[in-house]
């Protein structure tokens, strides 16, 4: 991923991937995590998870060790990045606060399992140039902290620093230093994002003949299809950021109902049936910051091109926008 939304597009497979291997929340029968005294239910240490503030999960000043430490620009209500300038040079980015659905037996049989204060803190495999630790909840839920190589080679170990991240978030949560958002009656987070659309209407797309919406646990985002990469997928995600705009020759500012919107082929090959449309809502966080919030519909077509993935963004979109809160 990357500092802003629009760009963060160029990680969107490898996110795909990481969504489709995150499995179902499943305890063993066996489980002995409460045994050991473990912080359970997630909406008891994390609160309300649909107004939780990520960014009050990991104070920075936890990653100094590993060089200059800044807050990111926002890019979704799900997470917080921050951006690491190691001495060595080079950039790495942080992302703390996504909650994903996951079956706990398979996530801790073969990777390395930390405890602190009762949370499950486990290292799941590095690729390259990313790194992730998870803080498993006993009820199914578990929060990622993932850090990307954005530029550079520095000396410093992406997973010391997701796992410095981890434990640092953990100590927050134990702590009882969780924050939360307050939000205004106009607040996009007002509305779930799966009733923006009905079942029936993402049905008429090929191969999503029988979907349902599956809300994320936090409640910004719904998704239909897309159990693996050869499924079509419908996304509405409702997140923040920098006003929507036209980024490239694939971009296009158009009205759809009633709303300005920026429709976009995703990526850099227009072969992909891979679109996204967005409109800009209110203000986000203070009227000086310049975020406003920001209501976005992804359509995957595996066997389209993104020209056709954008007719249906469009039509979706066309559905969708009015049942959005009155600006």
């Amino acid at each position: 991923m990357t500092a802003g939304r629009r760009s963060s597009w160029s990680a969107l497979p490898f996110l795909l991937l990481l969504a489709l291997f995150a499995g179902c929340a499943v305890l063993p029968a066996n489980d002995t995590s409460r045994d050991r005294g473990e912080r359970g239910v997630s909406s008891d240490v994390l609160g309300e998870l649909a107004t939780l503030d990520p960014c009050g999960l990991l104070d920075p000043r936890r990653l100094d060790r590993f060089g200059e430490v800044a807050r990111a620009a926002t890019v979704s209500l799900d997470y917080c990045l921050f951006h690491v300038r190691p001495e060595s040079g080079g950039l790495l980015q942080l992302a703390v606060g996504r909650l994903h659905d996951v079956d706990a037996a398979k996530l801790t049989a073969s990777n390395p399992v930390h405890h602190v204060g009762g949370i499950r803190l486990v290292r799941q495999p590095p690729v390259p140039e990313h790194c992730t630790w998870r803080m498993l909840f006993s009820d199914g839920l578990a929060m990622s902290v993932d850090v990307d190589l954005l530029s550079g080679d520095p000396e410093v170990g992406l997973c010391a620093v997701a796992e410095r991240g981890a434990r640092g978030s953990a100590e927050s949560v134990l702590a009882g230093e969780v924050e939360h958002r307050r939000f205004p009656p106009d607040s996009l987070t007002t509305v779930a994002p799966c009733a923006l659309l009905s079942d029936g209407v993402v049905r008429r797309i090929d191969g999503l003949e029988r979907v349902r919406g599956r809300a994320a646990p936090a409640g910004h985002r719904c998704t239909w299809g897309g159990e693996n990469i050869r499924v079509p997928s419908v996304e509405v995600v409702l997140t923040a950021g920098e006003p929507p705009r036209g980024r490239d020759a694939t971009s296009v500012v158009e009205r759809i109902a009633g709303r300005r919107t920026v429709v976009d082929i995703v990526g850099d090959d227009p072969k992909v049936g891979l679109c996204s449309a967005e409109t800009a809502h209110i203000p986000f966080g203070g009227s000086d910051g310049g975020e406003v919030e920001v209501a976005m519909l992804v359509v995957f077509l595996p066997d389209a091109d993104g020209v056709r993935a954008c007719e249906f963004a469009r039509g979706l979109a066309e559905r969708a926008w009015p049942e959005l809160p009155e600006r």
